[in-house]
């Protein structure tokens, strides 16, 4: 390759994109230092995306750690990083060839208390420091090209900080907002809205109830019309909430935030959800998340008015709903929601009390409760998540992989509360699944794995469905024996590249002990063991389904070998026989005879 080719290989900007997105920090920082053609895409991919707001605040100018004597009573900080000197305007002209690379700013300091209790020195900024920034900025935007703000204060008096970033380009928000004075408060979002008017994308985390921001996140959505995403705790959908939203023009995306985060939020918020909808509410939305009763859910979605071209559609139970209330749901999705894609339901209350003993399964959900889904041919991905196992057999499961052989993913409640007796689902369920459901990719369940299928009944593998597109087979905490016997059975219908997902979420997702899923100590140590066993599992399958690949690649080699060596021999039989007819044909012509 001649010297001219070489040099212009490393000039490909794309080419150096996508090396540099493989790079961290301080190998980015050195590229930079290469050339001036490298420099440039260097500091664009180190600059994109700034999660340390400290760090990149002394590169205009040295910061030092002030302390302060703060009373014991109050929740200050003691201490905060200021400017050494007063900025001057060669500070900001050399901060510019960097400020206008940043498109995304995170600044989380929800954290800082408990950083400080470890004896670690906090990284909050002092208010004089985005003064300081305000007042002598050059130009009207610090960082001018950013297009993400994430900003969680860790206090009400330091939310309103993060004004000093806040302008018309940007258009992913995050915020969490704290219950301060309410003039203060509503001047605050206010504010927020006049400066980003454009904003498409708002994730909201909020220090409290909603009952007590709710009039604030109402200006706060009215206050960006262009909206067409939003993510709000788990509890804070009300029907106020749902009101404003639902006429947003461009709004298609409405979702929840992970149960496990800690949110402050009060289910009663959302424990009688009855929106109110317009003729013309949510035009584009497609898909939708919202926590509410059963029966609320089910009385909405039955409304004319409800949004019935949703793709997605999850729903988070804020009470235990019984099977019939499920079913009475799955036909109000079924009737309403033709265009579902994928559904989801987590009927799990995280705070409601268990039954001891549990119930008994004919008070739990059946194959007769999924009936309705069946007609749903456009659904793609199914979960239910509930507290105990269900009430289906292997037998129910052939109707119900039958009846959804388009299905591409299944979580049917693979990780319910352990009882000492397991479920009636057995390693057997997974045939009908592989026999009916070619384009399935993600399938959780809970099994009783401890007796495993005979395999005198299927003496080759062949005669065994396999799975042709699993990618996760997730088991919970699912009753196992030996890890041995369910390898050998898994690697006989399980793709190589399908991984063994064990493990509980469920009750530790919502904070609650062991204790309150009043979880024997017996049974706590056999799902120990449990889990143990289903991780070998996990290790071993590769290696069993590689050499059971391998040894029937090499069967159906000596196979085809023998079907080689059985056809030539059919052939010399063939060239034997036509030579005896030619001989006798010879000898009667000369009337010769040995």
């Amino acid at each position: 390759m001649d010297r001219n080719h070489r040099r212009s290989l490393g000039h490909i900007d794309e080419l150096l994109t996508m090396m540099f997105s493989y790079l961290d920090d301080r190998d980015l920082a050195r590229a930079a230092c290469v050339c001036k053609h490298w420099a440039e895409l260097a500091l664009d991919a180190l600059w994109s995306e700034v999660n340390d707001l400290r760090r990149v605040l002394t590169v205009l100018a040295p910061l030092a750690f002030k302390t302060e004597r703060v009373p014991a009573s109050t929740a200050r900080i003691p201490g905060a990083y200021v400017f050494k000197r007063p900025l001057v305007p060669a500070d900001w002209q050399r901060f510019q060839r960097y400020s206008g690379r940043v498109r995304s700013l995170r600044h989380d300091q929800r954290h800082a208390r408990n950083a400080m209790e470890k004896s670690k020195r906090p990284t909050l900024l002092h208010p004089k420091v985005f003064a300081d920034l305000t007042t002598t900025c050059p130009t009207d935007d610090i960082f001018p090209n950013l297009q993400s703000l994430v900003w969680y204060a860790c206090a009400p008096e330091r939310q309103r900080l993060c004004l000093a970033f806040v302008h018309r380009r940007v258009k992913h928000l995050g915020l969490h907002l704290y219950r301060s004075e309410p003039s203060s408060l509503t001047d605050y979002v206010r504010q927020v809205c006049a400066r980003c008017k454009d904003l498409t994308v708002l994730d909201l985390s909020l220090a409290g109830p909603m009952r007590q921001l709710e009039e604030e996140v109402s200006i706060l959505i009215r206050g960006f019309p262009r909206l067409r995403k939003i993510s709000l705790p788990i509890y804070c959908l009300t029907s106020r909430l749902f009101n404003e939203l639902s006429i947003l023009q461009q709004l298609d995306t409405i979702s929840l935030g992970d149960p496990a985060r800690a949110e402050p939020g009060d289910r009663a918020d959302v424990t009688h959800l009855v929106p109110a909808f317009s003729n013309d509410a949510f035009p584009v939305l497609r898909s939708l998340s919202f926590s509410a009763q059963v029966a609320d859910a089910t009385h909405s979605i039955r409304s004319s008015l409800f949004p019935a071209h949703l793709t997605e559609l999850h729903l988070k139970s804020v009470v235990i709903a019984t099977p019939e209330a499920l079913r009475e749901l799955f036909i109000a999705i079924r009737d309403r929601c033709t265009s579902l894609v994928e559904l989801s339901c987590y009927i799990i209350a995280p705070d409601s009390p268990l039954l001891s003993p549990p119930p008994p399964l004919h008070e739990r959900p059946s194959l007769e409760c999924f009936r309705p889904l069946f007609s749903a041919r456009s659904l793609r991905a199914f979960e239910l998540r509930w507290d105990y196992a269900l009430n289906l057999a292997d037998n129910d499961i052939d109707e119900l992989a039958s009846s959804w052989p388009s299905l591409e993913s299944l979580q049917l409640n693979a990780e319910p509360v352990p009882e000492a007796n397991g479920p009636c689902l057995t390693l057997r369920s997974l045939l009908p699944f592989a026999r009916n459901c070619p384009n399935l990719r993600h399938l959780g369940l809970h099994v009783d794995a401890t007796t495993v299928p005979s395999f005198h009944q299927h003496p080759h593998s062949q005669d065994l469905p396999r799975f042709r597109c699993l990618q996760t087979f997730a088991v919970g905490l699912s009753a196992i024996a030996r890890a041995e016997t369910v390898t050998l059975f898994l690697s006989q219908i399980l793709p190589l590249d399908c991984s063994v997902c064990c493990g509980l979420r469920w009750p530790d997702a919502f904070d609650i002990a062991m204790e309150h899923a009043l979880i024997p100590v017996s049974l706590r140590a056999e799902m120990s063991a449990c889990w143990v066993r289903w991780i070998e599992v996990s290790k071993l399958l590769p290696i069993t389904t590689k050499a059971r690949m391998e040894e029937k690649a090499r069967i159906e080699g000596l196979e085809k070998q023998m079907a080689v060596l059985e056809m030539s021999r059919r052939e010399d039989r063939q060239r034997l026989s036509s030579l005896e007819r030619e001989v006798q044909d010879l000898r009667g012509r000369t009337g010769r005879t040995p």
